[in-house]
């Protein structure tokens, strides 16, 4: 497994030289996340996400300490990406150049009121949780989570920020759960610096170097 600053040193050149890499994941080993780097900081690495095939699907920013390999893609994937109308991958469209240097930053200029986005986090099991953003506090983040079904839950939940190891907005299942569970009972994102209660609780193709 190569350290973080290895692989942050591999992701920059795959930044600077185009080519889709596929990264190994430390908390779920049988998975990887394929596509090309548009941003790398301190401590995240925002990718343009590719799905089976070479098709573009939305973005995922990856916690570096997650990444367990970073291999170059050799197989047709890359060539066929390249033949998309997203090429050459840039920034979320109307998205601000995320920092990707502490995970609050990113979190604040990655997610948007009222757009839906999922976690993962570093858990034994395989799940992710997905909703639109709700508050960022000191140390957790809140989503207002809506359900496979396309229902809504009640209230926000929130989770722990260092839990958290990927990011994604705009792939297809997202927009397609988005489209059927139509708008969030809040849209609201605030940001704030002190927690809640433990009782509330249960309730860039920029510059790679920031």
């Amino acid at each position: 497994m190569p350290t973080i600053e290895k692989a942050r040193l591999r992701l920059l050149t795959a930044q600077r030289e185009q080519f889709m890499v596929r990264l190994g994941r430390r908390s779920r080993p049988g998975q990887r996340i394929d596509g090309f780097v548009v941003g790398v900081g301190r401590k995240w690495v925002l990718l343009a996400q590719t799905m089976d095939g070479g098709f573009f699907d939305g973005y995922a920013a990856v916690r570096l300490r997650e990444i367990s390999r970073v291999r170059p893609d050799r197989s047709f994937e890359q060539q066929f990406a390249r033949t998309r109308p997203e090429w050459p991958p840039g920034l979320p469209s109307g998205r601000p150049l995320p920092d990707l240097d502490t995970t609050s930053s990113m979190l604040e200029s990655f997610l948007a009121p009222g757009v839906l986005f999922s976690i993962e986090r570093d858990k034994k099991y395989d799940a992710v949780w997905i909703g639109v953003p709700n508050e960022l506090a000191r140390r957790h983040l809140y989503l207002w989570e809506v359900r496979p079904d396309a229902t809504w839950h009640d209230a926000p939940q929130g989770y722990s920020r260092r839990s958290i190891t990927v990011v994604r907005i705009g792939d297809h299942y997202l927009e397609g759960l988005a489209a059927i569970a139509g708008p969030a009972p809040s849209a609201e994102f605030t940001h704030r610096k002190d927690s809640r209660t433990k009782v509330e609780r249960t309730h860039w193709l920029g510059s790679s170097e920031r």
